[in-house]
């Protein structure tokens, strides 16, 4: 947990570091691009092609979990150990991805038996798989809420290239 926190603050010092004007909204995307381009490198993003990011489409839950467990470095322990999880609706090639975040703890289904694998995430389950990875709660209403996470991401600076939380798409993914 140490240091997955230094990683978090070194990602913070590093876009502190950044004019604000990197963050501005942009039709073209070029600065999620750049980071995608820059994650794919780290092993953390990987595109529907070797050319093509689909920054511009929702994420799926699935890719939101996948992203998360890459950005996590967790990606060979889920697919050696992976582990159960009582999800009907996951496709095999995501089983391990999903067995190991289930047992992590780091996301439930939709309902007992349906993941939700073909549907879309929004901002606030991203947001939500992220503040669980990085120890903070949602049970009970713990820390935050699985619906509102919004004042608590951006409280823990994982907010900081202003992600859409109405049209969450997979360049938001990015900058988060």
């Amino acid at each position: 947990m140490k240091k997955l926190t230094a990683l978090f603050i070194c990602i913070t010092l590093i876009f502190s570091c950044l004019p604000l004007s990197a963050f501005a909204a942009s039709d073209s995307l070029s600065f999620e691009t750049q980071l995608a381009e820059d994650l794919k490198a780290l092993g953390i993003f990987k595109g529907v092609s070797d050319t093509d990011f689909a920054l511009g489409r929702a994420p799926t839950r699935i890719e939101a979990l996948v992203m998360l467990i890459r950005s996590l470095g967790k990606e060979a322990d889920a697919l050696s150990k992976g582990g159960k999880h009582p999800f009907l609706d996951v496709p095999s090639w995501a089983d391990k991805y999903v067995g190991y975040a289930y047992v992590n703890k780091l996301t439930n289904g939709m309902s007992a038996t349906k993941f939700g694998s073909n549907t879309a995430a929004s901002s606030s389950m991203y947001l939500t798989f992220v503040l669980r990875a990085l120890g903070y709660s949602d049970t009970n209403g713990a820390d935050f809420t699985w619906d509102n996470p919004f004042t608590l991401a951006r409280t823990a600076g994982i907010m900081l290239g202003n992600p859409d939380t109405i049209n969450f798409m997979r360049a938001d993914v990015v900058l988060v």
